[in-house]
């Protein structure tokens, strides 16, 4: 399987936070497993057979093109080769605002878009003519651009986020709030329903993404060291939280990249 990570221009970042494309040429099963990253998506795939997503004990067939929340529990997608799996990661509130999907509704769990919403935008069927991942991932691209014209963020919230982002997730709530002139209370509420995460979910998140990138890392650091990096207060906070988003415990997951 190939993933690659395309680039994003000016216009798209004020949607997008990245793009990833999946794809295989085989014809054989593969399973994308995907954690908690803070960011709600859109997926446009094609596939000979259909696709399945597995979240917890629940399970969903999915139609071609599909948007998921925030995730707290882990997720696998299994995907029948050959195929070509296009996901873009967007800034919260770009789901509800531009396709009218509450964010709260969306937390662990993923809605499938009608046929009729995208199929005017003629990449997405020459794509799977062609059975092209560039044209694929043009015709999203160019899906949530048209559908995000009216999408404005809310600017407290963006900066809190950017700080979060910034800060690797080892942030105070309580300093973050009052920095920006708001109560811990009105923050929590505003960020749940602009994020669907509360700010201390939110931050716990890009924690754990700190880590899981310095797990993965060249330099196959220690547990003790990664924790440290990561901002955690010791090596058994880190397993703990670790273990949480992934059901196993950082050493079992090394072992398996």
């Amino acid at each position: 399987m190939k993933v690659t990570n395309p680039k994003l221009n000016t216009k798209e970042k004020m949607l997008i936070q990245s793009v990833f494309v999946f794809e295989s040429d085989k014809e054989e099963k593969q399973t994308l497993p995907f954690y908690a990253d803070g960011f709600p998506g859109i997926v446009f795939f094609h596939s000979k057979k259909p696709v399945t997503v597995y979240v917890g004990s629940a399970s969903k067939v999915m139609d071609p093109v599909f948007v998921y929340g925030q995730t707290i529990e882990p997720i696998q997608i299994e995907i029948n080769g050959p195929f070509f799996f296009v996901m873009l990661q967007l800034f919260p509130a770009v789901v509800e605002t531009s396709l009218g999907i509450p964010a709260t509704e969306l937390t662990n769990s993923c809605f499938s878009i009608p046929s009729s919403d995208w199929i005017e935008e003629p990449n997405f069927q020459l794509s799977i003519q062609e059975f092209s991942s560039a044209r694929a991932h043009t015709a999203l691209v160019n899906f949530i651009l048209e559908k995000g014209k009216s999408f404005r963020p809310d600017p407290i919230l963006q900066v809190c986020i950017e700080e979060i982002l910034e800060e690797k997730g080892n942030c105070e709530i309580g300093k973050l709030s009052k920095k920006h002139g708001l109560s811990e209370r009105t923050l929590q509420r505003r960020f749940q329903n602009y994020v669907g995460l509360t700010p201390k979910q939110f931050s716990t998140i890009i924690r754990f993404q700190s880590s899981l990138r310095e797990l993965d890392g060249e330099n196959k650091s220690k547990l003790t060291d990664v924790a440290y990096v990561s901002g955690y207060s010791d090596q058994s906070h880190f397993i703990r939280q670790f273990k949480s988003f992934t059901k196993e415990k950082p050493f079992q997951f090394r072992e398996k990249i």
